[in-house]
């Protein structure tokens, strides 16, 4: 069934797109009340980052007049590789470094947080990076434990 990561129905959103009722999206627009879902963001989020981010996205897409494509109402987990790239959705981050290393090149985040927000958010999130790694989680101790 779509949806399933290690057996947990997440819906979690692996890619760029947006669509009516497709909880796979990351934003979505349910057609029963006037709403816009962003199924990226997260619980661990900085609300006041992601909301401010989000209208300035927002807003440079509605004053340059961005085409956003048509909508993808297909469940992207059931959907190929190949039928993903076709339909032009790119992949979001799969981890922290890598939405480090695209925010660091983000102009408009850049701009809306200035330099100095900006330079210790990503220094501070790198560092977090760098703790993360030097933990052992459960599931190594389960997965490679037993092996040896």
């Amino acid at each position: 069934m779509g949806g399933f990561e290690g057996g947990t129905v997440t819906w979690a959103p692996t890619h760029m797109t947006y669509g009516y009722n497709n909880r796979s999206a990351m934003l979505r627009l349910p057609q029963s009340r006037f709403a816009i879902e962003n199924r990226a963001a997260d619980m661990c989020m900085n609300s006041y980052l992601a909301l401010g981010l989000s209208a300035a996205a927002m807003t440079e897409g509605i004053v340059n007049k961005y085409d956003a494509g048509s909508p993808l109402n297909q469940d992207l987990y059931s959907m190929s590789t190949d039928e993903i790239e076709r339909s032009g959705a790119q992949r979001l981050p799969r981890n922290l470094l890598e939405a480090l290393e695209i925010l660091r090149n983000d102009d408009l985040a850049r701009t809306v947080l200035g330099d100095d927000i900006m330079n210790s958010y990503l220094t501070y999130k790198s560092d977090e990076w760098e703790r993360y790694h030097q933990a052992i989680t459960d599931w190594e101790v389960n997965e490679y434990l037993r092996l040896y």
